[in-house]
C-alpha cells in the first residue's frame, strides 16, 4: 500500500459510506458528533486535498495528493456504539443521552481496567494491592480516555474498536509494552523470557491498526512491533 487515499478506501468509510453503514443519514452521523455522543472522524481531507490525521496532523503526500477524495473518514467498527448513541438520541433529551452514553463507557471502561490489572498488567494508578479501585487514578483515566473516544483517536489506532474492552485492551498492552523495553529503546535483553515478550508484541500488533504510510514511521506499531522484532531476532 503506497499512499494514503488506498488506505483510507482500505480500512475506513467517508460519511456517506458509514452513515449507509449504521443504516443513518449523513445528516444524523453528523449530529450525532456534533454532539459528543459518537468517535469522530479519524481523518478528514479537505476540498483542496489536505489530509489531516486526528493523532498526527496534516499529512503530506505530495506524490499521490492528486488521489486524495475529499471527505470525513470513520472506522466501519464504530458503527455499533453508532447506533447505540442514536437510539439513545431517539429517546432522550440531547443532555440526558449525551450523560447516559458517557456513563456507559465509564462503566464498561473501568470494568475492563479491572480486568486487565488482574489478567495483563499491574495498574497501580487504578487499583491497590488487593485489587480495590482507586478513585482519582481511575478517574484521570477514563476522563483522558473519554476525550480520545471522542476526538476518533481509538478509531484511528484500534484494530478492532466496536467495543470499549478491545480499546482498552490495545492500550495496556501497549502500556506494558512500553515500560518493559523502554517505550522501544532498550536493546539488552539478557535476562528476559524472550517467547513470552515475543507473544505480548505479537498480540499488540494484533490489537492495533497497521496506519497510513506517512504516519506508519512515527507510529507505536513500528516502534514496538517491527523495530522490536528486528531487535529480538539477533539475540
Amino acid at each position: 500500500m503506497n499512499s494514503t487515499q488506498a488506505y483510507l478506501d482500505q480500512y475506513y468509510l467517508n460519511q456517506t459510506q458509514f452513515a449507509l453503514h449504521c443504516e443513518l443519514s449523513p445528516q444524523d452521523i453528523e449530529e450525532l458528533v456534533d454532539a459528543q455522543l459518537i468517535p469522530a472522524p479519524s481523518y478528514q481531507v479537505s476540498e483542496s486535498r489536505h489530509c489531516k490525521s486526528v493523532v498526527f496532523g496534516e499529512l503530506i503526500d505530495p506524490d499521490s495528493v492528486e488521489e486524495l477524495k475529499a471527505g470525513s473518514y470513520f472506522h466501519p467498527a464504530a458503527a455499533t456504539w453508532t447506533r447505540y448513541a442514536y437510539t439513545t438520541l431517539q429517546r432522550h433529551p440531547k443532555d440526558e443521552a449525551k450523560g447516559i452514553v458517557k456513563r456507559r463507557f465509564v462503566e464498561e471502561f473501568v470494568q475492563a481496567l479491572a480486568i486487565k490489572n488482574n489478567s495483563t498488567y499491574r495498574l497501580k494508578d487504578c487499583f491497590n494491592e488487593t485489587g480495590a479501585a482507586l478513585a482519582d487514578g481511575i478517574a484521570q483515566r477514563v476522563n483522558t480516555n473519554w476525550q480520545h473516544f471522542l476526538n476518533g483517536v481509538f478509531s484511528l489506532c484500534v484494530a478492532k474498536p466496536e467495543c470499549i474492552a478491545n480499546i482498552v485492551h490495545k492500550e495496556i498492552l501497549q502500556e506494558k509494552l512500553s515500560v518493559i523495553t523502554n517505550n522501544g529503546s532498550r536493546v539488552d535483553y539478557q535476562n528476559e523470557d524472550l517467547a513470552t515478550l515475543k507473544k505480548l508484541i505479537d498480540d499488540y500488533a494484533n490489537s492495533t491498526m497497521p496506519f497510513s504510510p506517512l504516519e506508519y514511521p512515527r507510529s507505536s506499531r513500528k516502534r514496538l512491533v517491527e523495530d522490536l522484532r528486528n531487535t529480538l531476532s539477533v539475540l
